[in-house]
């Protein structure tokens, strides 16, 4: 059976009825609790937390901005390896940290840099 968002291949178990589509459990958690940048509570409290931990893909996104100074998302995905909305998730939990930023780009392409305070 294949999820009707991700066309992943997944088990009848597995599946899950949202919209009237069957759809796989990562497709479902994005459904239920998709990723929000423009949050400002979570960037309140992330932002405050004494010593800041990322997981490896996170760390993986920062060394790649430092290095190269800003990156695009296509650049971020063959680097870190993952799918789209899992690097989505990724670069909202480092945007609520406030490590990342973004900005326009010559083309009308969006970058990513390091997060600069005002």
């Amino acid at each position: 059976m294949q999820c009707a968002r991700c066309q992943a291949e997944m088990d009848a178990d597995d599946a899950r009825e949202f919209a009237g589509q069957q759809i796989c459990e990562d497709c479902y958690m994005d459904a239920l609790s998709p990723a929000k940048s423009c949050d400002p509570w979570a960037t309140y409290t992330a932002s405050r937390l004494g010593e800041q931990e990322l997981n490896p893909a996170q760390q993986k996104i920062m060394d790649l901005i430092a290095s190269q100074g800003q990156v695009t998302a296509q650049e971020l995905l063959a680097a870190t390896g993952l799918k789209p909305k899992a690097l989505e998730r990724e670069m909202v939990a480092l945007k609520h940290m406030e490590l990342l930023g973004a900005q326009p780009a010559p083309g009308g392409e969006k970058v990513f840099v390091r997060f600069k305070k005002a």
